[in-house]
């Protein structure tokens, strides 16, 4: 199987300039040929595949105005060019948006497909030698490729894809079903005991530093070397809460993999939760990319991760007698149960729902939650929720279908009622 592991490299001032340049010239050849796409479709009705881009990219070279096009490696070029089809693809099944046009003043990223090694603790590059790397393990198997990213702070990481052995399923630990909130950012049942961990809030703790340094933005000049300066400078206060959202969720769920075997979660659309007047929360929380975590680091030791159905009615209903509560709502945190008497807080019975649930699931062999409706809660459909089906033949890159968000809209109802 494939792993991958993030570094931070120091590239020196030759090769700064070497890899601005391929920068510029993989932003270049994406931009041209996703309008010269655009274009030929307008005029014929059809696209270009990736063989058409690369063989007029090896002319285009050839051509005295774009004699610079080789300066950095062909396969920098031609991996742009993969990545171009590549988003068309996802664009047509329903993957994500229709492919944009890159801008120089955003996150420049490049990927190198091969001839990529590790030299004396170093990343050796073609075409710009031994990069020196702070490397947090050792790589003994095959590399094969290497992302290399600017982010707006001038700092410069490169991602290693390498191959590694298949894990065995060998890890032992609890069964954990965890509720998802802004309260409690988790609350955590393991079959004995439950406990929460609250939200962390970075955009909160770091939002007056960040408003003095967009005011002292706003002063400069647009243009001026202050104003450039003072960029980086507000852009350094968004990696520093980005930077601590990430550790915190990182040993959030590294603490939930080490003493779980089988974690159960909600199926959340946190895209749809964002459309919502907490969005500022939702995205503060990092619930996605809690989830995220939790599931791969889970996979890479032969845990499993099981996500439960939005619709399911983790918090209406009592965790000890199964009734269901239709009359609760997001003010109430606690309730006491018409059928047994149970007095229960929301988030501790949704997380022991949840973990019943999951233990339902792996009982009945199925995959993940995709062929079970779970007890889903009737929900009022919106008219222009239901997804319109059109033909991928007809789809083309330059005509973008309007993309219908029905199944995130309902999530956000089942979210604030959870």
């Amino acid at each position: 199987m494939l792993d991958v592991l993030k570094v931070r490299i120091y590239p020196n001032k030759e090769q700064e300039i070497s890899l601005a340049k391929s920068f510029g010239c993989s932003r270049f050849v994406w931009n041209f040929y996703l309008n010269k796409t655009n274009t030929q479709y307008e005029e014929t009705g059809k696209g270009m595949t990736y063989c058409q881009m690369a063989k007029d990219l090896t002319q285009l070279k050839k051509l005295t105005d774009y004699e610079w096009l080789q300066e950095p490696t062909a396969a920098v070029l031609q991996q742009s060019l993969k990545n171009l089809e590549t988003a068309f693809k996802n664009f047509f099944a329903k993957r994500t948006g229709f492919p944009k046009f890159k801008s120089k003043h955003s996150k420049q990223s490049i990927r190198f497909p091969e001839s990529c090694s590790i030299k004396d603790g170093n990343l050796k590059l073609p075409k710009l030698g031994i990069v020196k790397a702070s490397l947090s393990k050792n790589i003994n198997s095959k590399i094969k490729s290497v992302t290399v990213s600017q982010t707006s702070t001038d700092k410069y990481f490169a991602a290693i894809l390498f191959e590694t052995g298949d894990l065995t399923n060998t890890k032992e630990g609890k069964i954990s079903g965890i509720d998802l909130g802004l309260t409690s950012l988790i609350t955590v049942f393991d079959g004995e005991t439950c406990y929460k961990v609250d939200p962390i809030k970075p955009t909160r703790k770091y939002a007056k530093r960040l408003r003095i340094r967009q005011k002292a933005l706003s002063r400069k000049v647009k243009g001026s070397n202050k104003r450039r300066k003072a960029v980086k400078v507000v852009a350094k206060v968004h990696e520093k809460i980005s930077n601590t959202r990430q550790d915190f969720l990182h040993k959030l769920s590294r603490k939930l993999v080490d003493d779980n075997q089988v974690i159960v979660a909600e199926n959340l659309c946190v895209k749809g939760l964002a459309r919502t007047k907490l969005a500022k929360s939702i995205h503060d929380a990092g619930l996605g990319m809690l989830l995220n975590f939790v599931s791969y680091k889970l996979e890479r030791e032969g845990g499993k991760f099981v996500q439960v159905d939005k619709f399911f009615p983790s918090s209406k209903l009592c965790s000890c007698c199964g009734h269901k509560n239709d009359l609760l709502n997001l003010s109430i945190r606690e309730w006491i149960c018409s059928g047994c008497q149970a007095t229960h807080d929301r988030d501790e019975n949704a997380s022991r729902n949840l973990r019943a649930e999951g233990i339902r699931i792996l009982e009945t062999n199925t995959a993940g939650h995709a062929e079970i409706q779970a007890c889903g809660e009737a929900v009022r459909l919106v008219g222009n929720c239901a997804k319109k089906r059109v033909s991928e033949k007809q789809e083309s890159p330059a005509t973008p279908r309007k993309r219908l968000a029905g199944e995130c809209q309902f999530s956000v109802l089942k979210f604030l009622e959870s």
